[in-house]
């Protein structure tokens, strides 16, 4: 009924105006949409053919030149020329075998109708009333290192504050996981509208803080999208569930001890990644992220923890991480 109201012949010129803009754009408080996709495969179907050579002039020209602060702040971020033309090689060999899906995607985000960018948009923002959108969203390519992410496109500071969208790994997803996706990142954007307010001091490159950002938006996630198994949640198979949380206290104890070391991000970025080894599990900060969430939810609401210094949830983090771990030594202990 709104809408059909805000296409009326009575209104003024101004109101007219943001009529016509697409829903998308209404829905994210008048923001643009860029879509990236568009010129990507405009550059696909004229490429065909072309040499190695001309396919690389050709992507420059046609697309990272059009999106270079796009590219360069989300995609690259900070890699050297070499690395740069590195990464290129490796997604337009890699890429050929997701084109349709992609194209796919594409016109599924891009439609009202399908999309599920909106109904992400419609559903978190109905949980949480409060989120105000400021920046432009881009259906961009994370030339498959992302699915979405939050990142400072168009911001000299280093602030996220911009989503960005990975439609070549997105179109990979199901309707249901693509959506899930997307509202972790909105959370992300709801959280760092409260958390970059605050002075920038050396907490933010600590262990803790990726800990609970991360566990938030799962938590953030769920809120939206309630009853779904954790797995859903999380990205993770059942297996793979299972065997991260045989191993919680245990992953407890090695991230405390990170958190008292003053890790380095190179070292704790390993616990958000998705591989493997004999010390980190894969994306193994995301569960344990959630359960300090889940723990600490039981005295503050997700409302409130957005609002939390990170002096303060570094608090929450070490006390709940302590507590994880000691439940694990009174299992052991009585022989469960």
């Amino acid at each position: 009924m709104a809408l059909v109201f805000l296409a009326g012949q009575s209104l003024a010129a101004p109101d007219r105006i943001a009529a016509n803009r697409p829903v998308i754009e209404i829905l994210l408080d008048n923001h643009r949409v860029i879509n990236v996709v568009d010129d990507f495969l405009a550059f696909w179907d004229r490429s065909k053919g072309k040499s190695v050579r001309q396919r690389r002039r050709l992507w420059l020209e046609m697309v990272e030149a059009k999106h270079f602060d796009y590219f360069d702040r989300a995609v690259y971020r900070g890699a050297d020329p070499e690395q740069r033309l590195e990464i290129m090689d490796e997604f337009l060999a890699r890429v050929p075998d997701h084109i349709e899906s992609i194209r796919e995607f594409n016109r599924s985000l891009t439609d009202p109708r399908t999309s599920p960018l909106v109904e992400a948009i419609i559903h978190f923002r109905s949980r949480f009333p409060e989120y105000r959108h400021r920046r432009d969203v881009y259906i961009g390519l994370s030339m498959f290192r992302f699915d979405g992410s939050v990142r400072p496109v168009q911001n000299e500071a280093g602030i996220p504050d911009t989503l960005c969208l990975g439609a070549d790994v997105l179109a990979g997803y199901t309707q249901e996981q693509a959506r899930m996706a997307i509202i972790h990142e909105f959370f992300h954007l709801y959280h760092f509208g409260f958390l970059f307010r605050q002075p920038l001091t050396t907490q933010f490159r600590t262990p803790h803080l990726p800990l609970m950002i991360e566990g938030m938006a799962v938590a953030g996630t769920e809120e939206v999208y309630p009853y779904q198994p954790l797995s859903k949640y999380l990205h993770f198979t059942e297996k793979e569930l299972a065997a991260q949380q045989k191993s919680l206290g245990q992953n407890s104890r090695k991230f405390l001890d990170l958190m008292r070391d003053n890790a380095s991000p190179e070292v704790y970025e390993r616990w958000f990644a998705n591989r493997r080894d004999d010390e980190t599990p894969a994306r193994g900060g995301y569960l344990l992220g959630y359960e300090i969430t889940r723990r600490v939810r039981a005295a503050f609401s997700l409302e409130q923890m957005v609002r939390m210094t990170p002096d303060q949830s570094r608090e929450h983090a070490e006390e709940q991480l302590a507590a994880l771990a000691n439940d694990q030594i009174l299992l052991l202990a009585s022989g469960f």
